[in-house]
């Protein structure tokens, strides 16, 4: 993890789904002045779930630095809700998005050392993000675990039991980060 302040240029959602939402921060920590709120995930029935987007410029010991985070009431279903938008910090278990790359790095660098090769297949297909840890340009660390894998001779998908889980557990750097929380993106460098 990096010991100083990243700069980054990627963007994300908030996944804090309680009703008084998620606040942000002066600066990185638990401790610092609350400048504002996100509005909760909204979780509806029909299949319209909506967090609050926003960009995502800098990291600092698992905060996440954030601008310009904006309410949706086209997706959320709900009126305008006031939305923090300026500068500030909010805590990297509270930040969604979709990573469309199987392959997890030592360092941000793609010719760095693979911690996770996932073969083609996209790590939020086959798992799940537990935490963004850092990043940097369009890169982040993240925490992360896998829910499936293939069969390396069939290809065939298997969902992996609970023990198998607990240690598929890992942590390295990716890019080809999607923040459409409805769809896929495309992406102009090899995965």
């Amino acid at each position: 993890m990096p010991t100083t302040e990243t700069e980054c240029r990627i963007e994300g959602w908030s996944k804090q789904t309680h009703q008084h939402g998620l606040p942000v921060r002066s600066s990185a920590g638990i401790n610092a002045q609350v400048v504002g709120t996100l509005p909760a995930y909204v979780i509806n029935f029909d299949s319209h779930n909506f967090g609050i987007e926003f960009q995502i410029i800098g990291s600092h010991l698992g905060w996440l630095k954030i601008r310009a985070a904006k309410d949706d009431p086209d997706r959320s279903k709900l009126p305008l809700r006031a939305t923090y938008s300026g500068i500030g910090w909010i805590p990297g278990k509270s930040v969604a998005f979709r990573v469309q790359s199987g392959s997890g790095h030592l360092r941000p660098d793609a010719g760095s050392p693979k911690r996770l090769d996932l073969k083609g297949d996209w790590l939020t297909s086959m798992g799940k993000i537990e935490q963004v840890i850092a990043c940097s340009g369009e890169w982040v660390l993240l925490d992360y675990s896998l829910t499936k894998q293939r069969n390396p001779q069939t290809l065939a998908l298997k969902r992996l039991s609970k023990a198998e889980q607990q240690t598929s557990h890992g942590r390295a750097w990716f890019r080809g980060v999607c923040t459409n929380q409805e769809t896929t993106c495309e992406f102009s460098w090899p995965q």
